[in-house]
């Protein structure tokens, strides 16, 4: 079945060029149909029209039929033009509604194929045969708007592991497609896997590393062929299942801290229940919440809370204990100092926060942390790896202009963008204000800079639109490699001179460090 349809795909492409018609999704779906039905195949997909056709009354249909219509774009104009001369000329209001809907609904079908947008298409074209005030059609403008501004298409991106893919030129996309169907890439796919399988078995949170590791890693960049071999497999499920109890033994070690902190609070609240007599029932339910806490189960952030609610409950109670309880200052003033500096520990845990708020994106820290990881990579294993500095052009104009609740849609909107195009094994961070790292591994500089130029494209033409108005963002991208510099802190700055270079050179483009 799967041989048919490329074969049907292949036909359709020859077709089109033959005809020497433009390479559009219309055309594309249109030859494709005609190709299936000569082929004896009949698809769900190409009978869309005749679907929506057959929805209409019988008066629309002859309509149709005079009007000669061959696709969706062509009854989308059709229908739209008719629903126009329908209204009345001094219902401006409904007219402009109507505008801004079919706007809204032909920007997303030119850039959608799948299943939820037909139904939701479907469900619109319904509804505005019933109800065509002003209203309900603003309704279902406001409804494509958020489904096209949050329609996320990474899951084009599992091809990647196979194919070299233009996911933003559905020919090349489609060619590229068929390139790898006649091309036997197994031993490429090789080459790609085994530097991203050297990486993830280094431990992620430990530092500790053996003598078998750097053996695997050996084998596998000289010869990364054996991968297909059952010795090899056996090998690094051995290493991974050695890297996961690596990183529970650090993990083990960070939380043990933790638990001496418990255990004295667990102490203080014992003899504050042996001697309290007023306050032991609620210092009673304090110890209950204590035992609630489970290092094991746990997340960081839900043992912060924890904590944090105990410390604020144990304040209280401080301040109503009874006469021995005053007998006991020293005790007292020791449990506060504890509870300050738990307080202050939870503090900084909260700066030292791995996500940044506004973009969902890796913080400041987070970026850090991921540098010295790679670099460790680098150092022990030659990964080498490039890193691409972006900054928003005019940032400052943007938040005068329009405002900062804009300025935060922008940053939030260029965090699923970078999100969207980047590799899994990418690391993508907020830098600072308007400013984005993104750590390419096994990456040299020549791919990071294509990589650079493309979000610097799909900024450049996306559409960033505050209260019905588009705003105008452009950025500008500095790149460099590993291996033209000293060390990661090197390598960074590399990058930030390129960016300061882009920007002294006109802004909205790409500055490297090699043709710099």
């Amino acid at each position: 079945m799967a041989t048919k349809i490329n074969d049907i795909i292949k036909d359709s492409i020859k077709r089109i060029n033959q005809e020497k018609k433009i390479f559009t999704p219309s055309n594309y779906q249109e030859i494709f149909c005609q190709v299936a039905k000569e082929k004896g195949f009949i698809l769900e997909d190409c009978r869309q029209l005749e679907k929506y056709i057959e929805k209409l009354d019988k008066k629309i249909k002859n309509e149709i039929k005079n009007f000669n219509v061959k696709n969706l774009d062509e009854l989308f104009m059709f229908l739209s033009s008719r629903l126009h001369r329908s209204l009345k000329n001094d219902d401006s209001k409904v007219i402009e509604a109507l505008y801004f809907l079919v706007k809204r609904l032909l920007q997303t079908i030119t850039v959608l194929h799948n299943k939820k947008a037909r139904e939701l298409a479907e469900n619109t074209l319904k509804n505005i045969n019933n109800k065509t005030d002003a209203k309900s059609i603003n309704l279902f403008k406001d409804i494509w708007f958020d489904f096209l501004t949050s329609y996320d298409d990474s899951f084009l991106n599992k091809i990647d592991g196979y194919c070299t893919t233009d996911k933003n030129d559905l020919r090349e996309f489609v060619n590229s497609i068929l390139r790898c169907l006649n091309t036997n890439n197994e031993k490429e796919l090789y080459k790609k896997l085994a530097p991203l399988i050297i990486a993830t078995l280094a431990p992620s949170i430990a530092s500790g590393i053996d003598d078998d590791l750097a053996e695997i890693s050996y084998e596998l960049r000289n010869a990364p062929e054996i991968l297909a071999t059952d010795s090899i497999q056996d090998d690094i499920k051995r290493m991974i299942k050695k890297r996961v109890q690596l990183d529970k033994n650090e993990l083990k070690k960070k939380f043990s801290e933790v638990d001496k902190i418990l255990f004295e609070i667990e102490k203080r609240l014992l003899s504050l229940i042996n001697s309290s007599s007023s306050s032991n029932k609620n210092v009673i339910k304090v110890r209950n919440e204590l035992k609630e806490i489970d290092i094991k189960a746990d997340t960081f952030e839900i043992v912060q809370k924890k904590l944090i609610s105990i410390a604020d409950s144990l304040e209280y109670e401080t301040r109503t204990l009874n006469n021995k309880m005053q007998e006991n200052q020293k005790m007292i003033k020791q449990l506060k100092l504890r509870n300050e500096k738990l307080e202050n520990a939870l503090i900084v845990a909260k700066k030292e926060s791995k996500e940044d708020f506004l973009t969902k994106l890796s913080s400041r820290r987070a970026l850090d942390d991921e540098l010295k990881k790679i670099e460790d990579a680098y150092k022990r294993y030659k990964i080498d790896y490039s890193l691409c500095f972006i900054d928003i052009d005019h940032f400052k104009n943007i938040n005068d202009t329009y405002g900062h609740d804009a300025g935060d849609i922008v940053l939030s909107a260029l965090g699923k963008i970078l999100k969207r195009f980047t590799r899994e094994v990418d690391f993508i961070g907020r830098y600072g204000g308007e400013e984005f790292l993104v750590i390419l591994p096994s990456t040299e500089l020549k791919s990071a800079t294509e990589f650079a130029e493309k979000i610097r494209s799909i900024i450049a033409n996306f559409k960033f639109i505050y209260k019905n108005e588009r705003i105008d963002v452009k950025v500008s991208i500095g790149v460099s490699e590993r291996k033209y510099c000293k060390n990661s802190q090197d390598t960074l700055k590399q990058a930030d001179d390129m960016l300061y270079r882009a920007k002294q050179s006109g802004r909205n483009r790409i500055c490297s460090i090699k043709n710099s």
